[in-house]
């Protein structure tokens, strides 16, 4: 499966988001999520206004993703996935320099949609916390 040229377009989305992330680059991040992104209501801005946030409040930040599933599929002319993945969203505390998690999540569905020849973010599958710790950062959007 890791073989299959989707899977491998995926996987190399997900790195170049990785990448971004730990260089906290936030546009190079940002282009891993689509316009259309949604998740419980968080739209796209919203996204960039919470890894600002998050960039400025912690350093060394990188996340953990072990994939579990992935479905590719043709809806009308457009590719989608769902990518089950199950990780986390850790960084060090900008005042304290504790290293803490700020999310996590267990075989979450990731959607993505294939566009101008790369995999974006969608959103996600699930249910929205009811409630987060005390140390997560307010509305994460997971990845």
């Amino acid at each position: 499966m890791t073989g299959h040229p989707a899977v491998k377009e995926l996987l190399a989305s997900f790195q170049r988001a990785e990448a971004a992330l730990q260089k906290e680059d936030l546009d190079a991040l940002m282009a891993f999520y689509t316009p259309a992104y949604n998740f419980h209501g968080l739209k796209e801005p919203d996204v960039r206004r919470v890894w600002d946030e998050v960039f400025v409040h912690y350093n060394g930040v990188e996340s953990l993703h072990l994939f579990s599933d992935i479905t590719v599929m043709q809806e009308g002319s457009q590719l989608r996935a769902e990518v089950t993945c199950t990780g986390g969203l850790y960084g060090t505390e900008e005042g304290t320099g504790k290293r803490i998690t700020l999310d996590s999540w267990f075989r979450e569905v990731h959607y993505l949609v294939k566009e101008n020849g790369r995999w974006r973010f969608l959103g996600n599958a699930g249910e929205a916390p009811s409630s987060a710790p005390f140390s997560s950062a307010p509305h994460h959007p997971m990845f």
